[in-house]
């Protein structure tokens, strides 16, 4: 009899069918923004639009949101959620540190505070991954809004270091 090679058969196709629908969807449903749709697809337009963005904070920086007590402003890591399911971006969030050292006259240490901020970039619902690109495309990136967003990165960054650090 055939039986059990028509079975066999059955399953294999349907264990193979399985397997394409499961790398047809995504793993999950978020990813970090180089990552979409494909790993490190948006990698070297995420690295050179952070690149522009932290160059422009480093040349305001001193003369504008980060005149206060501390001496020494970072601006460190940035990530971006993308949605799976839409290609939309769903949270920006860029990574701040801040330094003052000076020493004690009475007992010669070394004393300092090191406050950090994690500020979240103004993204309109609906933001896709080429449209979140396209609008913060060519200098000064930092003072750009995205379509439908009420401030521009700058202003969304001046707002989270003019708050209490973390």
């Amino acid at each position: 009899m055939n039986h059990p090679r028509i079975l066999r058969a059955a399953g294999a196709g349907l264990l193979l069918a399985a397997m394409a629908n499961a790398a047809a969807a995504p793993a999950t449903p978020y990813v970090d923004l180089v990552d979409y749709p494909t790993e490190y697809a948006q990698g070297a337009a995420f690295s050179e639009l952070r690149y522009r963005l932290q160059a422009d904070f480093d040349d305001v920086c001193a003369d504008t949101i980060c005149e206060g007590q501390f001496s020494d402003y970072q601006a460190l890591k940035m990530r971006c959620a993308v949605s799976t399911a839409t290609g939309t971006l769903t949270e920006c969030r860029w990574a701040f540190a801040a330094s003052e050292l000076g020493v004690d006259p009475d007992t010669g240490k070394v004393v300092g505070e090191q406050p950090r901020w994690l500020c979240t970039l103004p993204i309109p619902a609906g933001t896709s991954v080429a449209g979140f690109f396209a609008a913060l495309e060519g200098p000064r990136a930092l003072f750009k809004r995205l379509p439908g967003a009420e401030e521009s990165v700058f202003e969304a960054i001046g707002g989270c270091l003019g708050q209490a650090a973390h």
